[in-house]
């Protein structure tokens, strides 16, 4: 004889406990007692109720002893903390997830991704009021993607253990400029993410300095687990890359001014591309942004995606440069 199903009060209740559960569980459970007062029902039916949740709904618990100390003891989850989530948060959540496909995290990313959609479902709402599958369909996402995100994501779990652990590791790196692979030893400090692409940062023991490794270029890890490094405590990862443009440190920050044209000066207006940006507004519509920057080789690279839309004030070397670049890509194309 099929189960009947629970009435509309006693789901209520259920769902209540569940959400009360799930808000105790990071703090070691909640009492029979407190369950009692804040259901407004006996002590009976609220172990009943828990029952059900764990045999009926699936929903792990973790009961305390029945020989435990005099103190009551205490109803957990057994599966974690899922903090309150409504639907429409749920949603965008899923969406950060479908915006990492291609990226050092993809491995991971599916896992994770059906754990809280099965966790929501589970917990408190219905397919009717989350359709992960159905928005999933009607959202198109234009991203770089890895030629191999799931080595690039091994790599990128082990250099994780690295940082947690603060041991050295040896890496194998792929050098673009001198199309060369190196063997280097390395104390990470910490990871920089730039536009889904990751990088390390990290001393370098053979050159005796800080480095900046692009993930995705790291070819093998092997973890020293033995040899531990003590992170620098004068060192803060933030305060290191404050005045970078991208992802290199390269000495003094040095002022800089671009001059966009009116056609793209209200893109340019509504994007901070730098904590020192100044923005000023002339007259004809165009705009100049100003920043206090170091790692000007990255910065080149910025401007020239914007072709005769922008262009550099100051400084006067930084308008040399930009002049190189146009030269020689229009000898790249001949003259016509």
């Amino acid at each position: 004889m099929p189960k009947s199903r629970p009435d509309a009060g006693k789901m209520l209740r259920l769902n209540k406990i569940i959400d009360i559960l799930n808000k105790k569980s990071p703090y070691g459970g909640v009492t029979i007692a407190e369950l009692k007062e804040k259901c407004g029902v006996s002590e009976r039916q609220i172990y009943r109720d828990l029952d059900h949740i764990e045999n009926e709904l699936k929903i792990g618990l973790v009961r305390p002893e029945k020989n435990a100390s005099r103190k009551e003891g205490l109803f957990r989850l057994d599966a974690g903390y899922l903090p309150s989530i409504s639907p429409e948060k749920a949603t965008i959540i899923f969406l950060s997830l479908l915006q990492q496909k291609g990226s050092a995290l993809t491995g991971s990313i599916n896992e994770v991704k059906d754990a809280l959609v099965s966790t929501l479902f589970k917990y408190k709402y219905s397919p009717e009021s989350l359709k992960p599958d159905k928005l999933q369909d009607r959202i198109h996402i234009v991203e770089e993607e890895l030629a191999d995100p799931v080595e690039v994501g091994e790599h990128f779990a082990r250099l994780i253990e690295a940082i947690k652990d603060s041991h050295r590791i040896k890496i194998w790196y792929y050098v673009s400029h001198s199309c060369e692979e190196t063997e280097r030893v390395v104390e990470p400090y910490g990871l920089i993410c730039k536009r889904q692409n990751w990088y390390l940062l990290g001393r370098c023991l053979e050159r005796n300095d800080i480095r900046v490794f692009r993930v995705d270029q790291v070819k093998s890890v092997f973890p020293y687990t033995n040899e531990k490094f003590e992170y620098p405590r004068d060192f803060s990862l933030k305060d290191y890359m404050a005045n970078s443009w991208g992802v290199i440190n390269d000495g003094e920050a040095r002022p800089v001014r671009v001059k966009f044209h009116k056609s793209v000066a209200h893109r340019v207006k509504n994007i901070i591309y730098h904590p020192s940006q100044q923005v000023e507004e002339l007259p004809d519509g165009s705009v100049v942004l100003s920043f206090k920057i170091c790692g000007l080789a990255e910065f080149r690279t910025w401007v020239i995606q914007w072709g005769d839309a922008a262009e550099v004030l100051e400084p006067q070397s930084l308008r040399n440069d930009m002049k190189a670049m146009a030269l020689s890509i229009s000898r790249l194309y001949g003259e016509q």
